[in-house]
């Protein structure tokens, strides 16, 4: 058998495997980012909120409303020197807005089974 014929074979039988493979799993939604600043938001993303009055509070002083406390949890960053993580029930962390949002701050998230709360909000 000649090579061509060989990388033929070979380029069939891989073509094959992703169309099979595209077809099978091509629906899916994958998250593959596994840094611990991820893994932590999206655990909290995942979770109910309780926001406290007084939270809501000082959003709204501020132009703010709970949309950007969604926002932060998809693209802040969790400050872990800050956070208390070694806690054997609820973490504590905290999550800091990216440079791109209107408004910098940082949250106070308790991190529990269930329930994400908002503890408090720093401006920047």
């Amino acid at each position: 058998m000649s090579i061509w014929k060989k990388i033929l074979y070979y380029l069939v039988g891989v073509s094959m495997g992703i169309l099979m493979v595209s077809f099978l799993f091509g629906g899916r939604e994958l998250q593959c980012s596994y840094f611990p600043n991820d893994r932590v938001l999206y655990d909290l993303r995942k979770k109910d909120r309780i926001i406290p009055f007084e939270v809501l509070a000082q959003l709204k002083a501020s132009g703010m409303d709970t949309s950007d406390i969604s926002t932060l949890f998809s693209t802040g960053n969790v400050n872990f020197k800050k956070s208390e993580t070694e806690k054997d029930s609820c973490k504590v962390y905290w999550i800091e807005s990216d440079e791109e949002h209107r408004r910098s701050f940082s949250a106070e998230v308790q991190n529990c089974d269930s329930t994400a709360t908002i503890l408090g909000i720093t401006f920047r």
